[in-house]
Parts: C-alpha cells; sequence; structure tokens
C-alpha cells in the first residue's frame, strides 16, 4: 500500500520561508461569496483546536507568570474554564485517536504512538466524530497534525474529513524534510524550521477559508497546531516576544494566530453559533508548565495527561465560568453527536460521558470514570475525588497500587491505599472489566483454539468459537454453519447449530490428520486450519491456525513424552521424567552411574511440549528394543528458548553428532536406526551436549 510519506521522494516541490512571508496581523479577506454557515435547529458549528504538547499551566488563564496569552484568556472569559480536562493519552496519536472516537485507545488500535514509518493507523472500522457530522450535512475539515497513519488507509478523508490541509505528523529527530498534505497529494516540502514557522498562520488561514467555502451548512474544524511541540519555530515577528523564551514565543504565536481566527468568527456573524473546545493531546514535554502537578508528558499522573480546556458557545455556555467537572476527550464525540441530534452507532462501544448539561452550566452529576492507559494495558482511572494507579511507566512496577485523593492532594503524594481499600478495589475491578471488555471486543468473528499436537492418523477435536462480531447490528441468535479448511487428506466435520452469539459460543468440530503427517522427519511439520463460519448467506473465515501431527504411539514399539509425571499426551504414550530409573518391566529408564536429569516446565503452548527432561552432564538412557531394524527419533526443542544440538552414542558409538542450533519455538526429530537383533535386545543411550549446554528432550519414539 502507498503512504502519503512515500511521495516525497519524487515530489518536487519545495516550501521557501521567504516565498511565503506574509503581514502575521493582516486580517483574513471574506470571500465576497460566502455566506455565514448557520446550523439548522439549533446545532452548533464545531472547531476543537488541539494543541501539541502544552502543558496544563501554560496559558495566561491557567496561570503561567511569563507567556502572555490574551485571546485563549478572553475566550475563556467568554465561555467556561475548566480545570480538571483530561487528554485520551499521555502521548500524541493514542489521545487524537481518543477523542475522534471517544473510545479509549487500545478499542482503536492506536495504544501507542505511531513512529515515522509505523504501518499501523485508524483503521476505517473506526466511527469517528466528522464521519457521524458529515452524516447531519457537516463540512469536515482536518487542518495541521494528522499523526494517525500514514497509509492511504489512514487518510483524513477515510474518517469522515471532506478536506485536509496539513502534515502528517512532526518528529524531533531528523524532522525534515517533511511533506506538506492537501488532501491526498504533497504540495510542499517543510526543509528547515523557517518553513515550520510559516504553519501556525497558514493554518488559521485554512480555517477560515473552510468557515467561508461552507456557505449556509455547518462546520466541523479539526485544528491541530504543531506548535509548541519540538522542534520550536516561530516566524521573526514573533522570535524573543516572550519572557518565556522561545517556548513562550510558540505559545504566544499559536495564541495570535487563533485570535485572528476568533476575530473571523465574529466579523462573520458566527460566534453565538459555534462551539469552540481548546485544548492539548497530553502534558508538557521538555519545555513547558504541568502546573505544578506531577510529572510530564508519557506519564499517567496528572502533570502527563491533565489538560487546558476551554469552551466557548456565546449564548449557550455560560460565561466566564470556572468548572471543576471532570471533562475527557472521551466525552467530546458524545456531547458533540448529542449538540448535533446525530445518535452514535449503537453496536460502537463509548468510554466518555455526554457532557451537554456541564456545558450549558449545570452539574455534572453522574459521569463514568475516565480511564487511562499505557500502551495497550490499563494505568489508572479517575473517578469523582479518586485516582487509582495500577501500572506505571517502566519496568518499576513495585508499590502499586496507589491511591490518591485528587480534591485533597492534587500532586499526587499521599497514598491513600492502605486506608480506603474499598475505593482501591472498586476502582481495580473497573480497570479489569474495562480490559476484560477491550478484549472481548477485540476478538474475531470466529477463532480456532486446538488441543496440540494433534496425533497423526486419529480423530481430535479442535474448537471454534465464534462472536457478536459475526452479526453486528443484528440479532445475536442465529443458525450458523461452523466448518474447517484444512490440508489435502485430512478429515474434517461440519457443524450446524443455532446459537446465541452474545454468550460467545464454542462449537467442537472433529478433524483427523492422515497417519503419514506424523511421521517424524527433520523439523516438527506444521500445518494450517483456517475455521469458516457461515451466516445469513455470508462466509467468514477466521485466521488460519498453524497446528502439527505427531504419530500417537499405537503405530511404534515405544512412545516416550517427557511430559508432568503421570500426564502423557495420550494414553499411548509414557511418562518420561527424572524418575523413570531403568525397569525391566516397562522396558526404558535411566540406567544408575549418571546423574538423573531435571525436569523444566517452560510454559510452552501444549502438553506435549509443555515439560522436558533436561540436564547439563551426559545421562544414559535405557531401552528394550524389539527384534529387527528400529528407528529411533527424538524431538528436541524448546518453546522460549533457542537450543543446541544434542549428541547421543548407542552402546560406545555415536549415532547423533551434534546439529544446529533450533531457534526458540521450533523443534527438531533427529533419528537414527539400531538392529534389536532376532530376538530383541536392550541398549543404553548417552545423551549429552556440545560444549556443556544443556540437552533437552520433548519426545522419543521407537518405531
Amino acid at each position: 500500500m502507498v503512504g502519503r510519506r512515500d511521495v516525497l521522494a519524487g515530489s518536487a516541490l519545495t516550501l521557501g520561508a521567504g516565498a511565503l512571508s506574509v503581514s502575521v496581523g493582516g486580517t483574513h479577506p471574506r470571500s465576497a461569496a460566502a455566506q455565514p454557515a448557520r446550523p439548522p435547529g439549533g446545532a452548533p458549528n464545531v472547531i476543537v483546536i488541539l494543541m501539541d504538547d502544552l502543558g496544563y499551566g501554560d496559558l495566561g488563564c491557567y496561570g503561567h507568570p511569563l507567556i502572555r496569552t490574551p485571546h485563549l484568556d478572553r475566550l475563556a472569559r467568554q465561555g467556561t474554564r475548566f480545570t480538571q480536562g483530561y487528554s485520551g493519552a499521555p502521548v500524541c496519536s493514542p489521545s487524537r485517536a481518543a477523542l475522534l472516537t471517544g473510545r479509549v485507545p487500545p478499542r482503536t488500535g492506536i495504544p501507542d504512538v505511531l513512529s515515522r514509518d509505523d504501518p499501523h493507523g485508524l483503521a476505517t472500522r473506526e466511527r469517528t466524530l466528522p464521519e457521524y457530522l458529515r452524516s447531519a450535512g457537516y463540512v469536515t475539515a482536518a487542518i495541521g497534525k494528522w499523526h494517525l497513519g500514514r497509509l492511504d488507509e489512514h487518510h483524513p478523508a477515510r474518517h469522515g474529513f471532506d478536506s485536509f490541509f496539513g502534515v502528517d505528523a512532526m518528529y524531533t529527530a531528523d524532522t525534515y524534510p517533511t511533506e506538506v498534505w492537501r488532501d491526498g497529494e504533497p504540495v510542499e516540502i517543510l526543509r528547515s524550521d523557517a518553513d515550520l514557522a510559516t504553519l501556525t498562520r497558514r493554518f488559521t488561514d485554512e480555517a477560515v477559508d473552510v468557515i467561508d467555502r461552507a456557505g449556509n451548512r455547518p462546520f466541523f474544524l479539526y485544528l491541530t497546531e504543531t506548535m509548541p511541540h519540538l522542534p520550536l519555530a516561530v516566524e521573526p515577528e514573533f522570535a524573543g516576544r516572550s519572557r518565556g523564551g522561545l517556548y513562550g514565543d510558540a505559545v504566544e504565536s499559536v495564541d495570535h494566530h487563533l485570535g485572528r481566527l476568533f476575530d473571523a468568527l465574529a466579523d462573520r456573524g458566527l460566534d453565538r453559533d459555534t462551539l469552540i473546545i481548546v485544548t492539548s493531546d497530553n502534558g508538557p514535554w521538555f519545555e513547558g508548565s504541568s502546573g505544578g502537578l506531577r510529572s510530564r508528558k508519557f506519564e499517567v499522573f496528572e502533570g502527563g495527561v491533565r489538560v487546558p480546556f476551554l469552551a466557548r458557545w456565546t449564548g449557550t455556555v455560560p460565561r466566564g465560568r470556572e468548572s471543576d467537572d471532570v471533562v475527557s476527550f472521551l466525552d467530546l464525540l458524545p456531547t458533540v453527536c448529542s449538540l448535533a441530534g446525530v445518535e452514535p452507532e449503537p453496536g460502537v462501544a463509548l468510554d466518555g460521558t455526554d457532557l451537554t448539561a456541564t456545558l450549558r452550566g449545570a452539574r455534572l452529576r453522574e459521569r463514568a470514570p475516565v480511564p487511562f492507559f499505557l500502551g495497550a494495558r490499563a494505568a489508572a482511572v479517575r473517578d469523582g475525588r479518586w485516582k487509582l494507579h495500577v501500572r506505571r511507566r517502566g519496568s518499576d512496577q513495585r508499590y502499586l497500587p496507589e491511591l490518591y485523593d485528587l480534591d485533597a492532594d492534587p500532586r499526587e503524594s499521599v497514598n491513600l491505599t492502605a486506608r480506603q481499600p474499598e475505593v482501591t478495589a472498586r476502582l481495580r475491578e473497573f480497570l479489569t472489566a474495562l480490559e476484560e471488555d477491550i478484549a472481548r471486543e477485540q476478538r474475531p468473528p470466529v477463532a480456532l483454539a486446538a488441543d496440540l499436537p494433534l496425533l497423526a492418523g486419529r480423530p481430535a477435536t479442535v474448537r471454534v468459537r465464534l462472536t457478536r462480531a459475526l452479526r453486528p447490528g443484528g440479532e445475536p441468535v442465529a443458525e450458523v454453519t461452523v466448518s474447517l479448511t484444512a490440508p489435502d487428506g485430512w478429515a474434517t466435520t461440519t457443524v450446524r447449530q443455532v446459537v446465541d452469539l452474545d454468550t460467545e459460543p464454542v462449537l467442537d468440530v472433529e478433524v483427523t490428520p492422515p497417519a503419514a503427517v506424523g511421521a517424524p522427519a527433520g523439523r516438527l511439520a506444521t500445518y494450517e486450519l483456517t475455521p469458516r463460519a457461515e451466516v445469513d448467506g455470508r462466509t467468514v473465515p477466521g485466521e488460519p491456525v498453524r497446528v502439527y501431527a505427531v504419530p500417537h504411539g499405537d503405530d511404534v514399539a515405544l512412545a516416550l513424552d517427557a511430559g508432568p509425571a503421570g500426564s502423557p499426551v495420550t494414553p499411548s504414550y509414557r511418562a518420561l521424567t527424572p524418575d523413570s530409573s531403568w525397569a525391566e518391566t516397562a522396558g526404558y529408564g535411566w540406567a544408575g552411574g549418571t546423574p538423573a536429569p531435571l525436569s523444566r516446565d517452560r510454559g510452552a503452548p501444549d502438553v506435549l511440549r509443555r515439560d522436558m527432561v533436561n540436564n547439563q552432564p551426559a545421562a544414559l538412557l535405557r531401552l528394550r528394543l524389539p527384534a529387527g531394524p528400529r528407528t529411533i527419533s527424538v524431538l528436541r526443542g524448546d518453546d522460549g528458548y533457542a537450543t543446541p544440538g544434542i549428541v547421543v552414542a548407542a552402546d560406545g558409538t555415536e549415532v547423533i553428532a551434534p546439529g544446529p542450533q533450533v531457534p526458540a519455538g521450533a523443534y527438531q526429530w533427529e533419528e537414527f536406526t539400531l538392529d534389536g537383533g532376532d530376538s530383541g535386545r536392550v541398549t543404553e543411550l548417552r545423551v549429552s551436549a556440545p560444549d556443556t549446554a544443556n540437552w533437552k528432550i520433548v519426545a522419543l519414539l521407537v518405531r
């Protein structure tokens, strides 16, 4: 798939800073043909302004002593300033995904920040706020930094935006060259900080153009600034202007140009028709103020996720109000959809709360807890005055959980876990249930689970799990037909049954590998089984599952399984453990005179590979050979560790030389032949490994 960034090498367009010099103080001319966008039925135009790495304390209206932000301060006086607003995550990409979908980042498939060449992005299956608004007649535009995927399927146009002007992302390392995109094509290339500095002004110009192009239609603007994310860059008019250094210059530059946007709305008589939300994607990084809160970007402590949160809708959002209601990026989709009269798709789980009442000035009486994730794992949750941490960044997870009373301790310095066990337990249960719900949602419509290994020539039962995703939006009770696609020569059954998909039913399907597939020969051979479910005339395939088959024991003279004592893989196998001393009646066992081997459990995914006999010194394994030529097959390997070749000598003669190392998760059959003579005999196998490495045996067959 060609990505938008892939066009860079072939693009000859270069953005020159001098060619873009325009007075930063100028007003944006209104198109003569443009008419004010008047939303129907009281639904507002919506502008969401997202700053990049702006800290909770970086605006004048949030107490910064050095950085001047008169336009945003005025916006705060004209509307409501929320003091407990939260981003969707402590880093960029997942936070933006949460804002646009109303869903915690792991649900969206973007649990972490996307790297420059990351093939992942916001999947087209996600329903986004601009999609819902466009269905209600809104003109939708994304302006600024996207950072939700670089491939064509991740483009803003695939997520409900009529137009896009901006950049894929801005990176602190190897920042340049960076393309500037208009819709689906690169139009310019940023090659320096001077080029980057022009974007703040140009994003405002584009926003006003979109307003004018909207005409009489309502509009949704998603304006995502690149500042004050590093690298910092401002046009000459703003250089050295702020007492807050270059960081302050960048913030004051954004404030100035947002002031131009606010003036343009006023000039067009749209103040009373437009809801404006101003916030930041996460807390500050190297520079910037967290407002005295604990930690910064990348962490789920308050300094990493509490952000400025301003709302103005003249005549609807109360003027000059300060609210300590807890609000979150997760709330924006349900809130704006409610204001626009759009019903979110009922089958899509949302994690936020409708803030319509609090925007109109009422106290938010009830709201869903606000969870925070580090990657795919739940890390913290805010519920009322309480905030519980169950995971922190890095490998040191000691002294968790941590419970803080943010009303009394906003800096999260006094852990109250021991004093509030009921609160701690309740919030832990919430996070556990949320992770389980996410796991259920992410399970595929059809999935196969097999009890490995499958035994050659013997019927086995595999399980096919069905989920609600097999029939999204429809009735959960359905008649389904489940079958398997298997290699040639494998026998399978088909199951037809009426099931309730809400219960995630599991159907048993029988599969029989042919006898020949289990013959040991080199690597442990693997095969693919693919589950299929038919419902409503549709066939939905699942992901193929790799399985393998081994001889089942009745086919051989002796089958030894180095699994748990007393629990061989099948009754036709016999257990080979460190306690298996030679016994004439058994016909196998460890001989005296050498140290007994150990038994190790590596947690492999199936019974046969789970335990193994394992040793560093050599050990003697005594076997009774039946009459005639016999093939001895030894299975070696380890699910979690690379294993060296083994050395086997039979009655003093080397029969297996040390072969190549087998990588973790791979298994190798080693074979040799011995003659049992006319009436059978006892042989001793000396098992060792080169260079004092540990040797490992998983199974042994005498055929």
